[in-house]
């Protein structure tokens, strides 16, 4: 067994997935007018503006690994207000209402463990419904800070038991916005497939989208018994810097045939005070035969947190900090 085995997070279950492609395309070198005297040097203009401008999926993906590689070198310990709703919907075949809502109000760590192999989120849920969320024991921030095995065993203890407050029959703790980023760690690029799609743009930054497949077995995400769930979905990566403006998520094995939509999309955005681009919403979709399961998340107020088991707020911060318990 690997050591990163079951490192990313668990699932069950989830849906097909997307199938990937060859490495090394460039869909986007398509001709670019130039006025030039003959056709020869208009074709010869052509290849060089393409040239500059379209990077191979190669060079946009060695940028991407070097953007990671610096990004968990400044995207940990770090701690934000999180805004949870859920519902579920029939299918127009089945009425069409909604059947169910949830409203869960969190404080969502983001944390690279100690040997540095996965990025991991904690959800401390504080209110459910409107309804505050009584917990005995040590605060989520204190046990973190601790940085142990025992505490971070009893963090992720935590965050298991708050996965009852999801709706609907998909038992998932991989609903968390870094889980598509920590599998795009360098480390775990050999395990899948790339394919560069079209040239957009997301929040007013040029992105590639990249699509992937993950490739190889045992999977990095479980289904909750051991079984392989396989990776897929799609980045949205600035060509020049390398950086990840927005990420689908999809998964797909033998436990999860039954589901008909998987998909976890995070958009980031860059916060001023800690000068990174951070999650700022998170959408999630699981479509059943029946129903279908939605839930939309919001992040503020990012602050790091340090030794001393206490938030620390950022200067300028209008938020209530929390205290240890």
């Amino acid at each position: 067994m690997s050591r990163h085995r079951r490192l990313v997070g668990r699932v069950l279950p989830f849906g097909p997935g997307r199938k990937g492609g060859s490495r090394g395309q460039d869909p986007f070198c398509g001709e670019r007018p130039v006025r030039l005297a003959g056709i020869f040097l208009a074709v010869l203009a052509t290849a060089h503006v393409c040239h500059a401008q379209a990077p191979t999926l190669d060079v946009v993906l060695d940028r991407l690994s070097a953007y990671l590689l610096d990004y968990e070198t400044k995207a940990f310990e770090l701690a934000a207000e999180e805004d949870f709703e859920q519902s579920i919907k029939r299918r127009q075949g089945y009425g069409g209402d909604t059947v169910a809502r949830r409203k869960m109000k969190s404080t969502f760590f983001l944390v690279r463990l100690p040997n540095g192999e996965a990025w991991v989120g904690f959800r401390d849920v504080s209110s459910v419904d409107g309804r505050r969320v009584e917990r005995a024991g040590r605060s989520m921030s204190g046990l973190l800070n601790e940085r142990t095995d025992d505490a971070y065993a009893e963090a992720a203890a935590i965050t298991r038991e708050n996965a009852k407050y999801n709706i609907g029959t998909v038992y998932r703790t991989i609903n968390v916005p870094l889980q598509a980023v920590e599998l795009m760690h360098p480390q775990f690029r050999s395990r899948f497939s790339f394919r560069m799609m079209e040239r957009t743009r997301v929040a007013g930054e040029d992105a590639v989208v990249i699509e992937f497949t993950e490739q190889e077995l045992p999977s990095l995400i479980s289904d909750g018994f051991g079984g392989d769930v396989r990776a897929n979905g799609r980045l949205w990566v600035n060509p020049e810097s390398g950086a990840v403006l927005r990420t689908e998520l999809g998964f797909h094995g033998a436990s999860t045939a039954y589901l008909k939509e998987v998909l976890i999309r995070v958009d980031f955005q860059h916060d001023r005070k800690l000068q990174l681009l951070l999650p700022s919403e998170l959408d999630e979709t699981y479509g059943l035969e029946i129903e279908v399961l939605r839930g939309h998340a919001s992040y503020r107020n990012y602050r790091r947190f340090e030794t001393g088991a206490r938030l620390v707020a950022t200067p300028d911060s209008r938020e209530t900090q929390n205290s240890p318990e």
